[in-house]
């Protein structure tokens, strides 16, 4: 298949090798910039090594989804007591001894040295030579933008982190302080506005969305805009944001309304964007505008992030998912909202591809499935299925252009239009008049109500794609949303033991029949059946043979032992006890001690730890 081949990058210039410290120095040449850079398809090979380390553990599973498990839309299992592994991230109990701290942090730091080499090489050498090429012009937006996206994931995670922008040298001072997330994400900021105008469009770039190009870099510009327009966890544990955070929400507004301006799109089936990734087709001009490309036989997706298909003598391999919805965050969708049966899967495939039901605690991200790809990945595969991850699309943008709108002008027309955009293609067109344009009316009362809206906007719409942490965060309402799901859990579990309550109508069991292929019929999806259904073997086994199966749905939140939470809930998020949500939560992550004790002093845990 014609992708980018990321994995096979050829990694020809010094300083691009793998290292064990955030920052080292270079390492002998083969070749020198002079002879790498003086060619498009030689630079094109350097700038693919900073796109190759997308494919190692600490992106394709911990990064990119595994350290976003713990916000009201993606959770991750959590144990009985924390283990020192990916399940204490997910319930905010990380310690500094936890090796996937280091993984990530070395990672993320050669990436952003490997970008730093391809930005002199261009500069120096490519654009030196070639000042109006377009590919030249295009690889050093790309690797300014890889550098952008590796800063603003250490950000996300570790606050404040050591800044470089050149690449390291022998006898340089490698022993960087923590630099301020406003004075990083600026630089990056202007860094990318300065290249953008010179970027080609991913509908004329060999690899289309697989490679940097110029709408993803518009998006980026946004999105990067909004978080320093935000709030952030500083060292005191106090949530603030900078007084001068509307001179950013405008730029955030004017890179979208700038991409919507100049490379609009319509949006397309829902279901078919993930359905494509599923498949290996990469549209341009579509809802996609950039993903990481894995060849087949790597990359994690519809791994640890998908429908659960158990191990078997089948051809499709084995795959679970790390990552699950809360059930509050299933029944928070409209029944109608076409993103709700893509996005949480209710069963999962046996080893004889038997459908089970996954059960509350199993709802699974449904937008990537291994049994989809093209060909059978093999009984004995587990990792490596060749799809692709999203890291931006388009609806992104317009829910961007519709905040940032809002908060500068209130409700108008723009904001409303880009937010109609997105919700005209989560609903029938029959259920226009109510679900669109009356929903628009309601939410548009107070600049308040329609940024309520935005936030429950995203959280639909980019279910299991893993920006909810960082948009909690920015908006400081992190505690909040952990707590209010916490408790109506709880209170799930108590009205559908009762039969009484504010949650009383949701199914307190859901009741199904399996059809002889295998598949489930669900009786109650969404509500308690008025009159309940016969229940084969129940009260004895034997009774009712033709009678349905049922799994537990809000009981499960409730221990009839204890008479109190389910287990599920009281592990959950439990590294954050305020029930009020009022206190704020630490989502940074402690710097790993072997990083504080290589600075020799510089670098020191803060935020608590």
């Amino acid at each position: 298949m014609n992708r980018i081949q990321i994995i096979l990058a050829f990694i020809i210039i010094g300083g691009l090798t793998s290292c064990q410290k955030f920052l080292t120095a270079d390492s002998p040449s083969n070749f020198t910039p002079e002879y790498v850079f003086a060619s498009e398809a030689d630079a094109k090979k350097a700038v693919n090594s900073v796109y190759a380390l997308f494919n190692q553990d600490a992106y394709t599973s911990r990064l990119s989804n595994n350290f976003a498990g713990n916000t009201d839309v993606e959770v991750g299992g959590v144990g009985a007591s924390p283990d020192n592994s990916r399940r204490d991230i997910w319930s905010f109990e990380t310690t500094p001894t936890n090796s996937d701290l280091l993984t990530v942090w070395n990672n993320g730091y050669n990436a952003i040295n490997r970008a730093n080499e391809c930005e002199k090489g261009l500069l120096e050498v490519g654009l030196k030579n070639q000042p109006d090429s377009r590919v030249m012009n295009n690889l050093l937006g790309e690797v300014r933008a890889l550098r952008a996206l590796w800063y603003y994931w250490l950000m996300n995670h570790w606050g404040d982190v050591p800044f470089k922008s050149t690449p390291s040298r022998a006898g340089e001072d490698f022993y960087l302080p923590r630099m301020g997330r406003d004075s990083v994400l600026t630089f990056l900021i202007k860094d990318l506005m300065e290249i953008e105008p010179k970027m080609s469009w991913a509908d004329e770039l060999d690899f289309g969305i697989e490679r940097i190009n110029r709408e993803f870099v518009m998006g980026f510009i946004a999105r990067l805009s909004m978080m320093r327009a935000g709030y952030w966890l500083q060292s005191d544990m106090k949530m603030a944001r900078k007084s001068d955070y509307k001179e950013y929400v405008q730029i955030a507004n004017t890179y979208a309304k700038k991409l919507v301006q100049l490379k609009p799109r319509a949006l397309p089936d829902y279901a078919t964007v993930f359905m494509n990734q599923n498949k290996y087709i990469k549209p341009v001009n579509s809802d996609v505008l950039y993903e990481v490309a894995f060849h087949p036989g790597f990359g994690d997706v519809a791994w640890n992030n998908g429908v659960r298909v158990d191990a078997g003598t089948h051809p499709y391999g084995s795959g679970s998912n790390y990552l699950s919805f809360p059930m509050t965050y299933y029944h928070s969708f409209d029944t109608m909202d076409r993103r709700l049966p893509v996005t949480c899967f209710l069963i999962y495939f046996d080893k004889d591809l038997v459908q089970q039901p996954a059960g509350t605690a199993s709802i699974a991200p449904g937008k990537w499935n291994r049994m989809l790809v093209p060909s059978p990945l093999g009984s004995a595969s587990a990792k490596g299925t060749g799809i692709n991850w999203p890291v931006m699309r388009y609806a992104d943008v317009l829910l961007l252009l519709a905040e940032s709108e809002n908060e500068l002008n209130g409700p108008n027309a723009t904001a409303k239009d880009a937010l109609r955009k997105v919700r005209q293609r989560a609903f029938p067109s029959s259920a226009w008049p109510i679900q669109v344009e009356g929903y628009l009316n309601t939410v548009g009362a107070s600049p308040q109500t329609f940024f309520d809206a935005i936030v429950n906007e995203r959280a639909w719409e980019f279910g299991g794609e893993c920006l909810r942490k960082y948009d909690l965060a920015r908006w400081n309402i992190f505690g909040k949303k952990v707590a209010e799901t916490r408790n109506a859990l709880i209170q799930m579990g108590i009205n559908g033991t009762q039969g009484t309550g504010a949650y009383a109508n949701l199914p307190d069991y859901m009741y199904y029949k399996r059809n002889a292929d295998g598949t489930i019929n669900w009786l109650n999806r969404y509500t308690r059946p008025a009159v309940e259904p016969p229940v084969k073997d129940v009260p004895t086994i034997g009774s009712n043979p033709d009678g349905f199966l049922r799994v537990s749905w809000t009981r499960s939140m409730f221990n009839t032992t204890t008479n109190g939470p389910a287990d599920y809930v009281l592990r959950q998020w439990r590294g954050y006890a305020d029930n009020t949500g009022a206190t704020p939560l630490r989502y940074i992550l402690p710097l790993h001690n072997s990083v504080i004790s290589s600075s020799l002093g510089v670098l020191q845990n803060q935020y608590g730890y």
